[in-house]
């Protein structure tokens, strides 16, 4: 059976990104904790990454206007600057030439 940090420096390796480099005793205390503890620490992390976004929408909305240029964090459109024609709460529409996408405001970059 695969240890936690094991099986994280599989899943990494896996997907050809480097090992975050976290304190010995931080895994070792992972490594510890029983399953129920184990969901409420992914919780918390989960909560931290949600924050993070929420600012970062909140941030660029904040900035952003109807007719602005974007660029969108998406394969989809990588590399394309749309145009916004509606903001929402946590979305806003994007242009592409002939096509519209409902775009998270996370992944909107404003072109300057």
């Amino acid at each position: 059976m695969f240890s936690l940090r094991q099986y994280m420096n599989s899943i990494l390796n896996h997907l050809n990104k480097p090992l975050i480099m976290i304190n010995r005793k931080l895994y070792a205390e992972i490594e510890k904790m029983n399953p129920d503890d184990l969901r409420q620490l992914n919780s918390y992390v989960v909560a931290l990454i949600k924050e993070s976004r929420m600012d970062k929408a909140y941030e660029v909305k904040n900035k952003l206007r109807v007719y602005d240029s974007v660029k969108v964090n998406s394969p989809k459109v990588r590399g394309m600057v749309g145009q916004v024609t509606e903001i929402n709460r946590t979305r806003c529409k994007v242009k592409f030439g002939n096509q519209s996408f409902n775009v998270p405001l996370s992944m909107v970059e404003i072109v300057k």
